[in-house]
């Protein structure tokens, strides 16, 4: 029997490939694609996988030779090699990194694989996809439950994901109905080998429900019926290391590849959800719930002390509350700082037990008159309840530098009004401003109304794609010159549609001691925007103590 001569071979590292090698005389046969091998590359021992077979090589000249096989049986289905080319071109990384990024982290090193067979069906096309607009997020299991447990009981599985370890004790008991306690995981675990058992568990057939956060929407399940992505806008399901992504439209890439069924649940859904609901790519189910109202304190004609947060309408406000024995939610940005501001209340009402909670808190307090809270206080959303909630300063939230400043918005809105009885106050000095009225509309269409509309016009995603290219470095001077050398790169060989601006400091100029420079590459047509990315890498080459992230949106 004749076996193939050449492995095409990628790896976890920025350069596309694949890489050809020779299979060696007592290699041939053993070597699959899919599976993990051990060669030399860029002078050093490397992990790569095999991408694809040859019989011959199409790049004559001398070919380094492969040293060791490290999978009995492929790691990688072919529908995960599938998978991988779609997430390289939608995220902009390399189809190598984003193999990488599949696996476990027990399994990105040269450990051994000895696991089952695994083949995911590869489908002619995408499965459905829903939205579950829940705007309460009290009914959504209703819903979820009974389509969890049609898919199961048709001997298929499912994945749910959630954004962060808050959400378990909701998430873990609604789960433990459906399959007995052997046939689910959370496929968290507390270190890579215990990690990489439960995924082991799951790729094995065993385990048929599996949950998890943001990586488990790469979960081995066999026979992958239905991925529930719970809270889907959340930016916990934003990747921040390279290679970027979002979780929710990785899902939606594997769905297009494994032909599975997508539900996106929200009480406040994304942007790009709420486009392709109008482009009619995915399917709009409402569940209403009666929520309070919202209402304004206008601040144009009040002039406060510097330093100071309380106004003398929030003051009423918070008396009236006080007064009938009941609880009130102040919510602050974090830069506010809760101690300064619950110092302050402290001072105005001496009598009231007033309390603070942010991201540094190891409990929510048990008892507390007022409480002075951060975006921290959205872990307990399902649990806490108060009469009344005011948001000190909603002109920042909606106005930060960030395309997604006004949805950040809503959804903050939406949330805190999921957690009060009576009112939630903002308080605000455009109380005119019609765009911020649409916070309060009992018709949250036209919340995305405006906003696709203003996407639209200014040319932002959903309706472009925008690459952010981040250069950073210790030195500020080298990480300027690197983003305009990167910059004239890229320039000088745009295709049509694709512009580029020029660098700026980042939003975030210095994080962790590093300098960053971003610059933003923007047009309508996806190919063409990250074609054109990654053309300009072919040349570009970092400096030493210079990084370049990529991250499309």
């Amino acid at each position: 029997m004749i076996f193939p001569s050449v492995a095409q071979v990628v790896f976890g590292l920025p350069v596309e490939g694949p890489f050809d090698y020779i299979i060696p005389d007592d290699l041939a046969g053993r070597v699959l694609a899919g599976a993990r091998v051990l060669v030399r590359f860029a002078g050093k021992k490397r992990t790569g996988v095999v991408a694809g077979l040859l019989d011959q090589t199409a790049h004559p000249g001398r070919l380094s030779t492969l040293i060791k096989v490290l999978d009995d049986v492929p790691v990688f289905a072919p529908a995960f090699l599938k998978l991988a080319e779609n997430f390289a071109a939608r995220f902009g990384c390399t189809p190598g990194e984003a193999l990488e990024t599949f696996l476990p982290a027990y399994l990105r090193g040269a450990k051994a694989f000895a696991g089952a067979s695994f083949d995911p069906h590869q489908a002619e096309g995408p499965g459905a996809v829903d939205l579950l607009f829940d705007r309460g997020q009290t009914r959504r299991w209703e819903v979820l439950v009974p389509r969890m447990a049609a898919v199961l009981g048709e001997g298929q599985g499912v994945i749910v994901l959630m954004p962060d370890a808050v959400r378990c004790h909701d998430v873990l008991p609604k789960l433990g109905a459906l399959v007995p306690a052997d046939a689910r995981v959370l496929l968290a675990g507390s270190t890579p080998k215990e990690e990489y058992g439960r995924w082991l568990s799951v790729r094995s057939g065993k385990v048929r429900l599996a949950a998890g956060f943001l990586s488990a929407v790469f979960a081995p399940v066999k026979d992958l019926g239905l991925i529930v992505v719970l809270d889907e806008e959340s930016v916990s399901y934003r990747h921040e290391q390279s290679p970027f992504f979002h979780a929710r439209e990785a899902a939606l890439e594997r769905a297009a590849v494994e032909g599975c069924a997508v539900v996106c649940v929200s009480s406040a859904p994304s942007v790009e959800m709420w486009h392709r609901v109008e482009k009619k790519s995915a399917r709009l189910t409402l569940l209403e719930e009666a929520l309070p109202p919202v209402r304004f304190l206008d601040l144009t004609n009040f002039k406060m002390k510097k330093d100071t947060f309380i106004s003398l309408g929030l003051r009423h406000h918070l008396e009236a509350v006080l007064k009938d024995k009941r609880r009130f939610l102040l919510y602050i940005q974090a830069a506010r700082g809760v101690a300064g501001v619950a110092g302050e209340v402290r001072k105005i009402f001496p009598g009231a037990n007033v309390a603070g909670y942010d991201r540094t808190s190891s409990a929510m307090p048990a008892d507390f008159d007022i409480l002075v809270a951060t975006q921290a206080v959205f872990r307990h959303r399902a649990a806490l309840k108060v009469a009344a909630t005011a948001v000190l300063d909603i002109d920042w939230e909606f106005h930060k530098h960030d395309i997604q400043a006004s949805h950040s918005a809503f959804a903050l809105v939406q949330h805190l009004r999921q957690m009060t009885h009576d009112y939630v106050l903002l308080q605000t000095r455009n109380a005119a401003e019609p765009f911020l009225h649409t916070l309060a509309s009992a018709d949250c269409a036209d919340f995305y109304r405006r906003e696709l509309a203003s996407r639209s016009e200014m040319g932002l995603p959903p309706f472009q794609t925008q690459v952010s290219l981040v250069v950073r470095s210790q030195d500020p001077a080298l990480a300027c010159a690197e983003a305009k050398r990167l910059y004239d790169i890229l320039t000088a060989a745009l295709p049509e549609g694709v512009m580029a601006l020029d660098p700026e400091e980042d939003r975030s100029a210095q994080v962790r001691g590093k300098f960053r420079y971003c610059l933003l590459v923007h047009g309508p047509d996806r190919a063409a925007v990250v074609g054109a990315v990654k053309n300009a890498f072919k040349v570009f080459r970092a400096k030493k103590d210079t990084v370049v992230t990529v991250s499309v949106d």
